[in-house]
């Protein structure tokens, strides 16, 4: 739970440093990676400790929102 706060907040962070709509794409792709995956785990009957690598994912996406935030966009 802590971790989608900490994703909105860079994300919002990221978005007011210039990326803008570029700054949703690790979110966006966690999300939607993990909806399937919860999915695919649902329905063949498996448990939550089967998709434990997706927290991996999570924080890929964390570490790429903050080089987002501390690099900046660069303005053409």
């Amino acid at each position: 739970m802590l971790g989608i706060l900490f994703e909105i907040g860079l994300t919002i962070w990221a978005w007011n440093r210039g990326w803008k709509w570029l700054s949703l794409i690790p979110m966006g792709i966690v999300l939607i990676i993990a909806f399937f995956v919860g999915v695919g785990i649902g329905t063949s009957g498996g448990s939550v400790n089967d998709a434990s690598w997706v927290v991996t994912l999570d924080i890929m996406a964390i570490i790429a929102l903050i080089i987002m935030v501390i690099s900046g966009k660069k303005e053409n």
